[in-house]
């Protein structure tokens, strides 16, 4: 267990578990938590309900410093497969937030699973509440774990006294589930006092806080916007003294800094700021937080960014030009609309020609501001300005045309204001480079055999192939080389297990890709945001702790194995490949393994063909042929081929390793012009060497361009059988004297009914 980060216990042996037999075994899955926050300080009993449970090896979860134990006193914990049941004990520091839990066994690993750290004490939905006169009556402060069934609603009663503040929220989506709530507080007679529907910052989750003027009963109901529900309609519904807090403020710090952060929201007043120092040399990128008003007795919570460079805060008043908030040109920017119509300005230095990305961090992280930004030079000129696209925040590119001052104005574009509204607006210098994604977050590899994912590349100006390689794997689990193509969006990236690979574990490994443009090389981290908000019912905001990790479970062996007879093929415009596909079958597995190409879709470079067929029954192996047409480019790319077989009732489906396609010239030429130098009316042997295509095997005839005045060459052929052909080159009496640089030797070929070209590079040749 590594307390610094998280949760991961190891609960019964699992040596020889990679040894098992290929069996239809459904990999394990975990769709609900009940209750679905675990307590700081406290001691949780943690259901996890889902299937294929029983015998867990691990459980994982990045809660800090928890301590996790498998209770055997429950009769039957660990052998049922629908649910089981973990002790949680958190320290008392832990920070409330949500955050991730999975487990192992010996048929892979679960889905990652949203759980919160919540100081409120957690109750059980008790039904029948969907009625205002059966409303469950609750004590405060509490947390109510429940669900809400179609065209229904649930109704919760508690009594507050007059000058208590409540704040009532409800997590819905931040959980996973596909829920959009409502809420509204009403008094005992039903009468509505306040209403949440898409909270700003955590829509289409919920948020209120309300002043209780009268001592008396109050009542919540939820429900789902649409009159949506079911048992997979979940939701945490927080009631109690906490403050309506939407992001820390500041919502960066700098590692190896001292650093206040206080909240920004509602009700925020009496909670204490948190100091903050994080070593240089933290792994950390994200901090949660807890925000607790003196006396209370429940937390709200947030997620600081944790960087490298300085970060800045505005200095009130800065609304007119003369206040600006001077900062450094690198430092990331923090600032607050304390009111509505709050305009914020950052004067700062800046050198000619240096060139910085204003990133705005609103929205996605939870604030509800929607910035415009505006770039203004000395004189108060504009030169730039950005808005947002969509619901992405508002980027600003700008290069700097001359030293000087420059003033960027932020205001939100609505005009909006209030202690809630707080932004950042990360600054970093210009560089080239690009960004990749995984299309899922959990790959489960059966032992000794291999696993996909694909991974997608937003190029920018990066047009070369990019290299993908797998970090932190441990021993016996190995991506196969590969690259997404030049110019190409994205490849499947090959994963294999040893038979040996240790099973019943969770591995956190990480994707990461890496790209040279002429003296710039950048590497990028694989991003799994965008499949966990799939997953998580279009979550808007998945924990961003948890989105550069693929969790990697080793499961029992497959009904069959591929492989290729090499790993690389060497083909080009006009020309084909073989490759053979060879399956190792396990056990009395003969049936005929179909193969296709991996996705259907864009699996191929454009312009290449592969005439995929399958294993025929009982044989092990068949050959594939991939070609290329004229318009096919040119480069290295990745391939992949899915082979699924069926034996009775179970269905094996397993991938080759990653084939790398080479795509080449058809041959290279290689003149030799000895001395390069030729007399008036003399002669000149030279040697021109052909390298071909492993593709192509076939003559090639010779022609030479831009040869001095005056200088001839014969009609050359190389022939087939052989690598090279010596000639004389022969100048006339009357040739012009002096150097020529650009002679070049054409060749050509013929593979069937399609020319194929090629040239050498230049060649200097001096007439004396």
């Amino acid at each position: 267990m590594r307390c610094c980060l998280g949760a991961r216990v190891a609960l019964f042996c699992v040596a020889g578990l990679a040894l098992l037999p290929a069996v239809a075994a459904a990999q394990p899955g975990i769709s609900s938590t009940a209750p679905q926050a675990v307590a700081p300080g406290q001691s949780t009993d943690l259901k996890l309900r889902g299937g294929s449970l029983a015998s867990p090896t691990e459980f994982w979860s990045n809660i800090p410093g928890a301590m996790v134990t498998l209770p055997t006193e429950i009769a039957g914990n660990g052998t049922n497969a629908a649910e089981i049941t973990y002790r949680v004990q958190l320290p008392p520091e832990t920070p409330v937030g949500v955050y991730g839990v999975r487990v192992a066994n010996a048929t892979g690993v679960t889905n990652l699973k949203l759980l919160m750290v919540d100081d409120l004490p957690s109750v059980a939905q008790a039904r029948p509440n969907q009625a205002l006169a059966n409303a469950q009556v609750i004590t405060l402060p509490a947390a109510v774990d429940g669900y809400v069934d179609n065209l229904s609603r649930d109704y919760y009663k508690f009594a507050a006294t007059a000058g208590q503040r409540i704040t009532v929220e409800v997590l819905g989506r931040r959980l996973g589930s596909p829920l959009d709530p409502m809420i509204r507080l009403l008094d005992a007679k039903g009468r509505e006092l306040s209403y949440s529907d898409d909270a700003a910052g955590i829509a289409p989750d919920s948020l209120l806080s309300y002043p209780i003027k009268e001592t008396g009963d109050y009542v919540v109901e939820v429900r789902d916007i649409r009159f949506q529900g079911g048992g997979n309609f979940l939701y945490r519904l927080r009631i109690g003294d906490f403050p309506a807090v939407t992001v820390p403020f500041p919502m960066g710090i700098q590692k190896g800094a001292a650093a206040q952060v206080s909240f920004s929201g509602i009700a925020v007043e009496g909670v204490p700021a948190l100091p903050i120092t994080l070593p240089g040399d933290s792994p950390l990128q994200f901090v949660n937080l807890s925000a607790k008003g003196n006396g209370a007795k429940s937390s709200a919570f947030g997620v600081v960014s944790v960087g490298t460079t300085p970060e800045a805060l505005e200095v009130e008043p800065n609304n007119d030009p003369a206040q600006a908030t001077r900062v450094p040109v690198e430092a990331s920017l923090n600032g607050r609309f304390d009111k509505a119509g709050d305009v914020d300005r950052f004067i700062m230095t800046a050198k000619a020609g240096t060139r910085f990305i204003f990133t705005a961090v609103t929205r996605q992280a939870g604030s509800p501001c929607d910035l415009f930004l505006r770039m203004l030079k000395a004189d108060g000129a504009e030169v730039a300005s950005a808005d947002d696209a969509g619901t992405n925040d508002a980027v600003l590119d700008y290069t700097f045309p001359a030293d000087g001052d420059y003033t960027l104005v932020v205001e939100d574009l609505h005009r909006r204001g209030g202690t809630e509204f707080a932004y950042r607006i990360a600054v970093t210098p210009f560089v080239e480079k690009f960004d990749l994604a995984a299309s899922a977050d959990t790959l489960n590899i059966p032992a000794g055999g291999l696993a996909t994912i694909t991974v997608s590349a937003t190029r920018n100006s990066f047009a070369g192939p990019i290299e993908l390689s797998l970090v932190g794997a441990p021993e016996g689990i190995v991506a196969t080389p590969t690259v997404i193509g030049p110019g190409l969006a994205s490849t499947v990236l090959t994963v294999a297990a040893a038979p040996n690979a240790p099973a019943g574990k969770v591995h956190n490994l990480k994707i990461v890709g890496k790209s040279t443009q002429g003296a710039v090389t950048h590497q990028a981290i694989a991003t799994v945001s965008a499949a966990q908000k799939a997953a998580f019912s279009a979550l808007p905001v998945p924990p961003p702790s948890l989105g550069e990790t693929v969790a990697v479970g080793v499961t029992p062996a497959p009904l069959f194995v591929l492989k290729t007879d090499k790993p690389e093929i060497v083909f080009g415009k006009d020309l084909s490949a073989t490759v053979k596909v060879l399956s190792t079958r396990m056990g009395d597995f003969a049936e005929e393994i179909a193969l296709a190409v991996l996705p259907a879709q864009n699996g191929l470079p454009p312009g290449v063909t592969a005439a995929v067929k399958p294993v025929p029954k009982g044989a092990n192996e068949v050959e594939i042929v991939f070609a290329a047409n004229n318009q096919a480019p040119l480069g290295q790319f990745s391939a992949v081929l899915l082979g699924t077989g069926k034996q009775g009732n179970v269905t094996g489906s397993q991938s080759i390793p990653a084939l790398t396609l080479r795509l080449a010239s058809p041959f290279e030429l290689k003149p030799d012009f000895g001395g390069a130098k030729i007399t008036k009316g003399g002669k000149l042997k030279i040697k021109v060497a052909v390298v071909r295509n492993p593709a192509f095997a076939g003559p090639v005839t010779l022609a030479f361009a831009n040869l001095p005045k005056g200088v001839t060459a014969p009609a050359t052929m190389i022939a087939a059988d052989k690598t090279d052909v010596e000639l004389e080159l022969e100048a006339a009496a009357d040739a012009a004297v002096g150097a020529v640089n650009n002679v070049v030797v054409n060749g050509e070929g013929m593979n069937g009914n399609a020319k194929l070209a090629a040239g050498s590079g230049n060649v200097a040749l001096t007439v004396e």
